[in-house]
């Protein structure tokens, strides 16, 4: 059974298969988990992946990798769900449908204190108060939470900055704040404005409006006008945010749409929370329903779930999803599934109209970068093309130099494998010798961890190209195809670029500059620019920082380490007194004035 893999594999795995509820794992020859499922039946689920005609192409792709499979059994349906959830966040399985959107969703968060104050808050909440939300973006959030202070008078500031006040800041002039840390508001009132704030998110406007109005009546009698106007501007506030609202709510409510259009699925989720919406969408491709609700769980983990979910499509298991999602939710969770009625089916042909135009949007979009990618893997001469790495060095007259790696595959950039090389042998105005210490380094490191690209496409000429080709012979490396791209007549206008091949180094190739090929080259160049550019400002400020105390006479190496030692920051001593610097160990009368001397002229 070693020698076995894929279908062959599962087979005599199937002998030992229980027919319990679980969850299982598929891992690669390296143990790298390919995929985790859950199961009603395990048995029968893990039967299906023997029967390859009925595979998709991803799942046949998927089954012939797996070199070994771990089967957990769990207790019912609604625990494999959690626990299917909870190894997919941990393992990140190349073949599962994974939330492209790693950060949890934010909050408004009214803490409780003596002062409470409103402040944008993610991840656990394990702080004391009432917390709004989710939200879409935290863009949405500070405009909310600016609304409220303009209506409310709420504060915002960082307890550490509240206690230093001695006197209000800028925001209760402009009055968006009612000043507690100056008692400028009693303890007693500021508690009233907090529970109007609470009672506003929470949807309890009408109660509100009505206490507002009274207090409006009542200063007016008394002839306290100004007051009764201020109040009467909140009123005005809050008549507009709900009038701009379609949202009226008993209970906190999800709608999600599911749309499918040939290959491609849009997932559409609007969140409905009291005087709250927001909404967020992935397009998947070759998305099977089974699948859904694992991938809702992915969401709900960053979020708490609603009292209601409701669903364009009918899922099977729907009670076991219930229970898991009211286990997350610490409430009972109630999920709908096309039958609908008054504002929830008005809510769901809303949600799938959107969809369906997000898709349609989407799918020309992911089309149009399909077609570009395979043009460039045409121009490479590949037959496959996973990973392209794209190079470029910054410097200024070989100061500060730096190497620059972006990594692009056909989804688009990936961040997270971007890498920064400081060159430290090649210090000169160099950009060859930069340029082999860059690849030389993140070849070795590629060979050691087997990671190295399809592809690789250099900001330079013939010059660079021969380098670098002059590196691989020596390093004995073979299949992984190069471009360079030469700046045409004016260095920088786009669009004159001419392509060198590794295949053909010193013929150059003029390609059509109005292509959409020749589009993504220039893309993906510009980005490599782009980060090169910004790698070397960030090395060049540094290095200005710390140098900055040397040009002091009278501050060599070891009292600018005691300096940096004692205040921390560069900014540090240039904001201290002649008195301050003398308590650094070392520092007499006269070298201190030098020092503040040289900061204040």
């Amino acid at each position: 059974m070693k020698n076995k893999k894929g279908c062959d594999y599962l087979k005599e795995k199937l002998k030992t298969i229980s027919e319990r509820p679980g969850v299982y794992r598929m891992l690669d020859e390296d143990g790298k988990v390919l995929y985790v499922g859950k199961a009603k039946n395990l048995k029968h689920r893990l039967t299906n992946y023997t029967q390859e005609k009925r595979l998709s192409y991803r799942i046949r792709q998927m089954v012939s990798k797996v070199h070994d499979l771990i089967v957990v059994e769990t207790a019912g349906e609604s625990e494999a769900f959690l626990l299917e959830a909870e190894l997919i966040k941990q393992f990140h399985p190349y073949y599962n449908i994974l939330l492209k959107d790693d950060k949890s969703y934010p909050y408004i968060l009214l803490t409780k204190e003596m002062y409470p104050r409103l402040c944008k808050y993610r991840g656990d909440r394990k702080k004391d108060g009432t917390y709004f939300g989710p939200f879409d973006s935290g863009a949405a959030v500070n405009d909310t939470i600016k609304s409220l202070q303009k209506i409310f008078g709420i504060r915002s500031c960082s307890n550490s900055y509240f206690g230093a006040r001695k006197r209000p800041c800028l925001l209760y002039q402009i009055k968006r704040c009612s000043a507690p840390c100056c008692q400028c508001v009693s303890q007693g009132e500021y508690a009233k404005i907090a529970n109007h704030v609470r009672d506003f998110m929470l949807g309890k406007s009408s109660e509100l409006q009505k206490e507002l109005t009274s207090q409006m009546k009542s200063l007016s009698c008394a002839q306290e006008f100004e007051k009764a106007a201020a109040v009467r501007d909140k009123i005005f506030a809050l008549n507009h945010i709900q009038g701009t609202s379609a949202i009226q709510l008993t209970e906190a409510t999800d709608t999600i749409a599911i749309v499918t259009q040939g290959n491609y699925t849009c997932i559409q989720l609007f969140f409905h929370r009291q005087n709250l919406s927001g909404n967020i969408y992935q397009i998947i491709k070759d998305f099977n329903l089974e699948e859904l609700p694992t991938f809702l769980l992915q969401i709900y983990d960053k979020t708490i779930p609603p009292n209601v979910v409701c669903l364009s499509e009918k899922i099977e298991n729907v009670t076991a999803f219930e229970n898991a999602l009211s286990k997350i939710a610490g409430k009972k969770v109630t999920v709908v599934c096309q039958n609908f009625r008054l504002t929830r089916r008005q809510w769901m042909d809303e949600a799938l109209q959107n969809a369906t135009q997000t898709l349609r949007q989407n799918v020309d979009k992911e089309v149009l970068a399909h077609e570009n990618w395979e043009a460039l893997k045409n121009l490479f001469n590949l037959t496959k093309l996973t990973k392209i790495e794209v190079y470029d060095n910054s410097h200024i007259q070989g100061a500060s130099a730096v190497g620059a790696m972006i990594v692009a595959t056909e989804e688009g950039f990936q961040k997270n494998l971007y890498r920064r090389f400081n060159i430290d042998q090649a210090q000169t105005n160099d950009d060859f010798g930069m340029m082999r210490e860059v690849l030389m380094r993140r070849l070795k490191r590629g060979i050691k961890d087997n990671d190295l690209p399809d592809a690789i496409i250099l900001d330079g000429g013939k010059g660079q190209l021969s380098q670098v080709l002059k590196i691989f012979r020596e390093m004995n490396i073979d299949g992984i195809r190069i471009i360079a791209m030469a700046k045409g007549a004016g260095q920088h206008d786009k669009g004159l670029e001419t392509l060198f091949l590794d295949t053909a180094p010193t013929t150059p190739i003029i390609p059509d500059h109005k292509s959409q090929l020749m589009f993504l080259l220039q893309r993906l160049r510009d980005e490599a620019h782009r980060f090169a550019i910004g790698s070397h400002r960030l090395k060049r400020s540094k290095e200005m920082f710390h140098e900055t105390l040397l040009e002091i006479e009278g501050i060599g190496a070891k009292r600018k380490k005691d300096l940096m030692n004692h205040f921390g920051t560069v900014r540090a001593i240039s904001g201290a007194s002649v008195a301050q610097l003398m308590q650094v160990e070392g520092l007499n009368e006269k070298i201190a004035k030098k020092v503040y001397t040289f900061f204040h002229g």
